[in-house]
């Protein structure tokens, strides 16, 4: 019989440097910043609205709301950052939507065209 001992170290050596070499380059993804976006990729997660800006953003409507300013409710832009764009965006529109807000109630049926024209 053959000696087979030499053959599956030879095949476990080449998994280890496979792994090894895998590792690496994860860690260099990692270290250059590559690895965000590899991520997001994979996640899915590039097309979500920033979350803090989103509800600084919704806080700032609920204080109109609770001033009972409708004017810059409906008329303060807010640039908010959708992975690698910005998209301007008003009190009323989706992701802020502050009229669902239980300090909104008195501009749930607001129509904020008037104000953007």
């Amino acid at each position: 019989m053959k000696n087979k001992k030499a053959i599956e170290m030879n095949i476990t050596t080449i998994v280890v440097v496979i792994l090894a070499l895998l590792v690496l380059v994860i860690l260099a993804l990692y270290f250059t910043g590559g690895m965000q976006q590899l991520w997001e990729r994979i996640t899915g997660v590039a097309g979500t609205y920033d979350e803090s800006e989103v509800t600084s953003a919704r806080q700032l409507c609920t204080t109109f709301c609770v001033i009972e300013d409708e004017q810059s409710f409906c008329s303060t832009p807010f640039n908010l950052r959708k992975g690698e764009e910005t998209e301007v965006k008003y009190c009323d529109q989706d992701p802020i939507n502050a009229q669902d807000s239980p300090s909104c109630t008195n501009f749930k049926d607001l129509d904020c065209s008037q104000y953007r024209e």
